[in-house]
Formats: structure tokens, C-alpha cells, sequence
């Protein structure tokens, strides 16, 4: 018995991470996409959007300047993506991607590095904080 007790927690933690991992990979289908009714489950309504340049979005901001086209993604491409679960409702990604953004019509490649904080809130996973560095191409 107290074997079983001991296991269940590890199992609810890959549990866990597993769904983090989809969400965060979620968010990546939906810049790249312009899917906005995705974005609008994964990202969280009190969202912190730093960008690697140091501009600031809330979730409002960050989906209007998807949808206007001020911001553009083409390409999110996980070099490395690990996901640390917390406590059952908080993990973090540390990921490390290849990204190409669109800015004046030109293609602007990036190497970042990410910090996600995510949060379950009503049984989802949803991206609450992001904080970039850019990283040598």
C-alpha cells in the first residue's frame, strides 16, 4: 500500500508535464497559425508577454498584434524543451528555439531562449508568463 501511495504522485507528474509540454507546444502551433481561438485557451487572461527586445504584452496586446500583423511567426522550432512541474497547478518550460518572424516583410531569424510559467487553472494548462533571451545564431 504505501508503495502505491508513494508511485501515484510521479505518475501525476508526468501527467502533468505531458499536458504542459502540449500546451506549450499549443502556443507554438498558435502564433505560427494564426489560430486564435487556441491561443485564446492556452494563453492565460492575466499574461506577462516579455519579449527578447524587452517589450511587454498582456494577452489583449500579444493576440492584437497577431491579429493586426504587427507580429508575425512563420517558424517555432524546439531545439530543446524540458518541463518542470512544480506543484500540480505550476510548471515552467526551459526551451531553447529557432524562430523566423516576419518584421517589414523581411524574415527575422531568431535563437532564443524561453522561460514559460505556466498555470493550471480549471483542469487547463495555460501560459501565464514568457520571458526570451536571444541566444548566438
Amino acid at each position: 500500500v504505501v508503495f502505491v501511495l508513494l508511485a501515484l504522485p510521479a505518475f501525476s507528474a508526468t501527467g502533468a508535464a505531458k499536458a504542459v509540454e502540449e500546451a506549450e507546444r499549443g502556443w507554438a502551433k498558435g502564433v505560427t497559425t494564426n489560430d486564435f481561438a487556441l491561443l485564446e485557451k492556452v494563453l492565460a487572461d492575466d499574461l506577462t508577454y516579455t519579449h527578447s527586445t524587452g517589450a511587454v504584452d498582456t494577452k489583449q496586446s500579444y493576440i492584437g498584434n497577431l491579429k493586426s500583423g504587427k507580429s508575425k511567426y512563420v517558424k517555432v522550432d524546439y531545439e530543446q524543451l524540458k518541463v518542470q512541474v512544480l506543484t500540480k497547478d505550476v510548471a515552467i518550460t526551459i526551451c531553447r528555439a529557432q524562430f523566423v518572424t516576419m518584421a517589414d516583410g523581411k524574415p527575422n531569424p531568431a535563437h532564443l531562449s524561453l522561460l514559460h510559467v505556466f498555470r493550471r487553472k480549471g483542469g487547463q494548462w495555460q501560459l501565464m508568463a514568457h520571458q526570451s533571451a536571444r541566444l548566438p545564431q
